[in-house]
């Protein structure tokens, strides 16, 4: 493809081929990434832009019109476009609009949610029922598969088996799963099977009949069962559900009919059941501890919910709608994340997944009122500070003393790389491997 007739645009210009190297950018694009345009070109993509979409159009095909993208250098707007040959795909660019941080910095609130709207693939919503925060955002790719999954078998009468680490956000996938399932309209039980004593559990799943036994109500009582019939049952922590429960919950899955404690008429139901569990179910089975054929019949579709740093591309996009939600309810006016805190955020390993997060993130609302959320204020205010210093090694603290000499560096030689490999007495490759490793924009 030629692009010679690109080089006297206003707008920037930057192409890729099937390798992801840059073979092509206008002065442009090169002034606002502040590169001399001849160093761009042979580059890999995500060497001149760490959070390029350019490869998502590569692997896709399809054009993406009327994006925006925040970088470490302003605002990205406009649109990318695979490039077709021969009715193969050998390359993707980009034609961008380009404004400077300082220019946006007024709008930088309305285009970050603008962001999170765009980027996620659901609308986020209200819980009013128990007035938490129930949304299912994301943009990476582990979580488009869940998503691909949710979308396939919530309109089917399959069986689901949710299966995650704790906090990864069960309960949000099984929420979803309701409202694309054609039973919108009907009840959605939920029951945390660890909650429920083992004795009640017959009686709370069935329910009883009048008299049933010595204390029971003395009209009867309606099972979770009934309660859902119709509609969707969501089983947590199925893990922790007796063996002789188990096997009575079989029966409902392969009769599709219950009988009352005490009772003596069957009735059938109509129910969608999802179970849900954080430990390993084939496991258990192993250990005698878990029905092989009610996992069977659980697992007809088993959809697996990433940990939280499966999904680094969602982390920011969670935070930044948490702190929204946080600030507003605090009657607060809101402070984005800092570059640094941001990053930060990124590289902790989240071992409480999403739910650790959000408590991360209202706590954060509620000790921190500066113009921005540094990483100060995290290492003070949250465990992740404690985590990283508890965690530091040699290696990590020297790391860090070596990023601190060549920012030091690069600040004094006004960001010049030949200048500060001369004084640092390094090669430039060497000293541009130290720049991407420690992410260093000269």
């Amino acid at each position: 493809m030629d692009f010679s007739s690109f080089n006297y645009l206003s707008v920037g210009i930057i192409a890729i081929d099937l390798n992801e190297r840059v073979i092509y950018a206008n002065q442009v694009y090169a002034d606002f990434l502040e590169h001399r345009l001849d160093d761009l070109l042979g580059k890999h993509i995500k060497d001149v832009l760490t959070n390029t979409k350019l490869d998502e159009v590569l692997r896709t095909g399809l054009t993406q019109k009327g994006v925006w993208q925040k970088t470490e250098r302003g605002y990205l707007f406009g649109n990318r476009i695979p490039i077709i040959e021969g009715g193969k795909i050998v390359g993707a660019f980009a034609e961008l609009i380009l404004h400077d941080t300082d220019e946006l910095e007024d709008l930088s609130e309305k285009l970050e949610l603008m962001e999170a709207q765009v980027k996620c693939l659901t609308k986020e919503y209200f819980d009013k029922s128990n007035d938490t925060v129930a949304s299912f955002l994301f943009q990476s790719h582990a979580m488009h598969q869940v998503w691909n999954m949710i979308r396939k078998v919530a309109p089917l009468n399959t069986t689901v088996l949710l299966s995650g680490e704790t906090g990864s956000g069960k309960e949000v996938v099984a929420d979803s799963l309701y409202r694309y399932s054609g039973r919108s309209g009907k009840p959605f039980v939920k029951v945390n099977c660890a909650a429920i004593p083992s004795e009640l559990m017959e009686s709370e799943f069935f329910g009883y009949v009048k008299g049933a036994f010595t204390g029971a109500n003395s009209v009867g009582k309606i099972g979770k069962f009934e309660l859902a019939d119709g509609g969707l049952l969501f089983l947590d922590e199925i893990s922790s559900m007796p063996m002789t429960m188990q096997s009575k919950l079989l029966r409902v899955l392969q009769e599709k009919e219950i009988e009352r404690v005490g009772g003596e008429m069957s009735k059938k139901i109509d129910i969608k059941i999802i179970a849900a569990t954080n430990e390993n179910l084939n496991e258990l089975v192993a250990e005698n501890k878990f029905r092989q054929d009610l996992l069977y019949r659980l697992n007809v579709v088993e959809i697996r919910i990433p940990p939280l740093r499966e999904r680094t591309d969602d982390i920011l996009l969670l935070a930044d709608f948490f702190l929204r939600t946080f600030f507003e309810q605090f009657n607060k006016k809101h402070s984005p994340l800092s570059f640094g805190a941001s990053k930060l955020l990124q590289k902790y390993h989240w071992p409480g997944n999403v739910r650790e997060l959000k408590n991360t993130m209202e706590r954060l609302a509620i000790m921190c009122d500066s113009a921005r959320i540094t990483t100060a204020e995290l290492y003070q205010y949250t465990a992740i500070g404690h985590n990283a210093k508890k965690s530091s090694t040699l290696k990590q603290q020297l790391d860090s003393v070596e990023r601190s000499l060549i920012l030091a560096s690069v600040k004094r030689n006004g960001g010049n790389v030949s200048l500060t490999a001369k004084e640092l007495d390094l090669n430039r490759a060497t000293l541009y491997s130290k720049l991407k490793k420690f992410d260093i924009q000269p």
